[in-house]
């Protein structure tokens, strides 16, 4: 593989032994709030197990995802800086890695590359959550052409991802 694919490659969090030993493991049980909306703080978390649910607690609260083995959370505070944009919380007991901006710093002396790989990783995270966005956006619109068409590309995705999980997990 060329070294401009290899720099462009995702990093699978749980696989890279560099990465896993620059955080911190915690161990969350059912209902522990890991993060509370509009709190500050910069941590990136990588589920090692578990399920955790991630809502919007204002108004009315309203569930945004479901998280599990593998799935990241807290990467726009992580990039941004600013407050957390949702309230993430264990629904069945599990355990993390939370990487934090000086545990990133840290990395990024001793691999530079590993480090800009982990930060693509995330811009590839964040890319593909905004499609979603868009999509979830023109199911709000009244052309049902354009909500099965969605529809249709949601199973699909859902498919290829439990294909390319079962293929991982071999």
């Amino acid at each position: 593989m060329g070294s401009e694919l290899g720099f462009f490659e995702p990093v699978k969090f749980l696989r890279e032994e560099e990465f896993v030993g620059s955080c911190e493991a915690l161990s969350a049980g059912e209902e522990d709030e890991i993060i509370d909306q509009d709190s500050d703080g910069t941590d990136l978390y990588v589920i090692r197990s578990g399920r955790f649910v991630v809502s919007d607690t204002a108004g009315e609260e309203l569930v945004i995802a479901t998280l599990t083995d593998g799935d990241v959370f807290g990467e726009m505070s992580f990039l941004r800086s600013d407050s957390r944009s949702a309230t993430v919380t264990c629904s069945s007991p599990g355990e993390l890695l939370r990487f934090s901006r000086d545990s990133f710093e840290e990395l990024y002396r001793s691999n530079a590359l590993l480090a800009v790989r982990v930060i693509i990783t995330v811009a590839q995270l964040l890319a593909r959550r905004l499609a979603q966005a868009d999509s979830t956006l023109s199911l709000l619109s009244d052309d049902s052409d354009l909500r099965e068409r969605y529809e249709i590309r949601r199973l699909m995705g859902e498919l290829r991802g439990s294909i390319g999980q079962e293929t991982e997990d071999s």
